[in-house]
């Protein structure tokens, strides 16, 4: 039998106002949109489905400087004012659209606790910092689970932008440094552009490893990705125009063969990562180098290569919408649940992948490319520039709106607080058995979430210590005086994590009825012991500043209670969720037991009498405030069983197991579980604040009990 011949198959241009248009990177833009949009929908389907986010970096760093080397060839500089212009055009309309659009949806649909958020991070995507103000974020553990925006997706559009302004500037300078230089102009853009790709790179990978959450937002870690691209355009750039590699430039054979391997590189990163894998970091260069790959091999190739798949209209017409396909997906994601008041189901995620590709085919007709070739067709980049601003006004004055409004809800919800706070069955008091509340556990008399529910903040009484505890340029040292003047009953520290920290809304009021002087030293996501953190609620979490933060924080708040000598010592923490590694090899349970004995044994030697909170259960991302608003009048659906939701407390359990009468456990169980559940609402009021904090304004109705139960075990 006979070899067949190797036959070139090229990709027919679309029309000849599109003749620019490769079918190939029209391909790989449908591949990446489709993988982001599924890895949303389906997240534990396709769990890598992020990479695509990757794919579009590489094509947009391949086609501006594509474009960028053809106009400096032609003309010996770059018009930055109509290059930025062109972007503005061909991609704000669209996302001012979808912007405002999402924050209108969500004044009308979400609960107010989503409010601030949105409208902060709305803001934050029409100025295109949505990567910086994501990255903030990452590493403020408070913010750890704050509900997603509308907008959050928008971060990639951010560091898309961030490029397009540098860039430009970038290869003018090398441009203009190849003629002082007498060197080739390609040989110098080329090393110019492979250094700082290779030093992005580099800088990826070891913040990648230092501290993974804010490297997959932070835009130096990105550009190597771009720059990839760009040495594509570089290579095919002749010295009259930027093009791509020609046909020619290789074999038929091995086209299609890194065509092939470049999709397959792509789709098995989707594939085989997860939320787990370090990323962007060197796990990134799998998706890299597969778009690489079928860029650098041209939109030829045998008959066997991926051409001719790839050519088909519904392809094509994926690639065509997905820069608004992107856009439009996200919030419909988010805004849906509230809609249609369940969690979405399959059929649901269906309706709505098709909304989301019919908004982008209306959005691409009607915005995009009229913004292109009709939006101010004949102005000047100043007139272009004032019309982007004027845009933002608009999205500000939105969000101003919809921040007004959050006032006024507040407003109204905290005096629907103050109303019910005086009823016999308000919060925990119905818990008691001596009460006749005959619905403790029905709908919520006020809305869930709000920044007045937040467990972050500090009393007036309460100020940063003059000498603090400081780690890593942290001041993690707060002093309280309830005392009112009079002469302190006692010297009273509440140590530990974010678990700790829920809890000052009851010490302060007990601090108050107390009169004591507080110290509180809190440190979200840290145990106190002297053991590493290695993963937080099943993510592994090596990074090692923040493992050193962690024990260079236990051991000197260990020396501060040493030196200091409290009376009494609150602590607690996420014991059950944040696991940890001492060396040993031995069991979590065994570590635990051992790191906090001995760390409670110091604090009772200095004479302190030591107060464990046992932990509050599990909400299993179920007993949420979503999951309350979306079931208003049957709050019984956000329950989750005892068994599941209240898991042991290694804090605790090492505590009761020492024996000492200086060392004691405060358990509150039983005022957020009966006999079999344990509850998301409880007299009227939602329980938790997010996934794993409860409200301040339920903590404050536990204040009775857990005032009689520290009055008991000081008897």
């Amino acid at each position: 039998m006979t070899r067949p011949a190797l036959v070139r198959v090229a990709i027919p241009r679309v029309s000849q106002r599109t003749s620019s248009l490769r079918k190939d990177i029209q391909a790989l833009r449908a591949l990446a949109v489709g993988l982001v949009v599924l890895n949303h929908l389906w997240p534990h389907r396709l769990q890598g489905g992020f990479v695509g986010v990757d794919v579009f970096f590489v094509i947009s760093g391949y086609l501006i400087t594509k474009h960028l080397l053809g106009e400096l060839e032609r003309t010996g500089r770059i018009r930055l004012g109509q290059f930025y212009s062109r972007r503005i055009k061909r991609l704000l309309p669209a996302a001012f659209l979808v912007s405002v659009g999402s924050l209108v949806a969500a004044w009308v649909f979400l609960p107010f606790s989503r409010w601030f958020g949105i409208a902060q991070e709305t803001m934050a995507a029409v100025l295109y910092v949505e990567n910086w103000t994501l990255a903030a974020k990452s590493v403020n553990y408070s913010a750890h689970n704050d509900a997603a925006s509308t907008v959050q997706h928008y971060w990639s559009l951010s560091v898309e932008e961030q490029f397009y302004v540098v860039w430009p500037l970038l290869l003018v300078g090398l441009f203009l440094a190849s003629s002082r230089l007498r060197l080739g102009r390609r040989s110098l853009l080329a090393i110019g552009v492979a250094l700082i790709s290779v030093a992005s790179l580099a800088f990826c990978i070891w913040f990648t490893y230092t501290n993974s959450n804010q490297a997959y937002f932070v835009t130096p870690g990105r550009i190597w990705e771009f720059g990839v691209g760009a040495l594509v355009a570089v290579a095919g750039w002749k010295g009259s125009r930027a093009l791509s590699l020609k046909p020619s430039a290789l074999p038929l054979t091995v086209s299609g063969l890194a065509q092939w391997t470049g999709f397959g590189l792509i789709i098995s990163a989707a594939f085989l990562y997860d939320g787990q894998t370090p990323f962007p970091g060197i796990a990134a260069s799998v998706p890299v180098i597969g778009t690489l790959l079928v860029i650098a091999s041209g939109p030829e190739g045998p008959r066997w290569s991926p051409n001719r798949l790839i050519a088909a209209r519904p392809i094509q017409f994926v690639g065509d919408v997905s820069y608004s396909l992107y856009l439009w997906h996200w919030p419909l994601i988010i805004i849906a649940p509230a809609i249609v008041s369940h969690v979405l189901g399959t059929v649901d995620k269906a309706v709505i992948l098709a909304l989301a590709v019919g908004a982008a085919y209306v959005t691409k007709k009607f915005v995009e490319d009229p913004g292109r070739s009709k939006l101010l067709p004949r102005a000047n980049p100043g007139r272009v520039f004032v019309a982007m601003a004027a845009a933002i006004v608009v999205v500000s004055v939105v969000c101003g709106g919809l921040l007004l409004s959050l006032g006024q809800v507040q407003d109204a919800e905290v005096a629907k607080l103050q109303g019910l706070a005086g009823q016999p069955c308000y919060g925990a008091r119905s818990l008691d058995p001596q009460g006749d509340c005959r619905d403790r556990f029905g709908p919520a008399q006020v809305d869930s979430g709000g920044p007045n529910e937040t467990p972050w903040f500090n009393a007036p009484e309460c100020e940063l210590a003059a000498d603090p505890i400081v780690v890593q340029d942290r001041k993690l040292l707060t002093e309280c005086d309830f005392t009112g003047g009079e002469k302190p009953s006692a010297t009273v520290w509440l140590v530990g994590d974010s678990h700790a920290e829920q809890w000052k809304t009851a010490i302060y009021e007990m601090a108050r009825l107390h009169k004591w002087t507080l110290k509180e030293s809190l440190l979200g996501g840290c145990p106190f012991i002297n053991a590493r953190r290695v993963a937080f609620m099943g993510v592994p979490s090596t990074e090692p500043q923040l493992q050193q933060r962690c024990l260079e924080w236990g051991k000197k708040l260990t020396e501060q209670i040493g030196l200091d000598k409290p009376d009494i010592v609150f602590a607690a923490a996420f014991g059950a969720e944040e696991t940890v590694d001492d060396g040993t090899g031995r069991s979590q349970s065994e570590q635990y037991n051992d790191g906090v004995m001995k760390r409670l044994q110091q604090w009772a030697d200095s004479g302190s009498e030591i107060y464990v909170l046992r932990d509050m259960p599990l909400t299993l991302n179920r007993s949420s405030p979503d999951c309350v608003a979306l079931n208003k009048e049957t709050p019984l659906l956000c329950a989750n069983a005892r068994s599941e939701a209240l898991v042991a407390d290694p804090i605790a359990d090492a505590a009761r197991a020492m024996s000492n009468p200086k060392i004691n456990v405060l358990d509150l169980s039983d005022q957020f579980c009966a006999e079999q559940t344990c509850h998301a609402v409880i007299g009227g009021l939602p329980v938790y604040y997010d996934t794993d904090h409860v409200a301040r304004s339920y903590m404050h109705s536990l204040v009775p009990v857990l005032s009689e139960r520290f009055n008991k075990s000081q008897q």
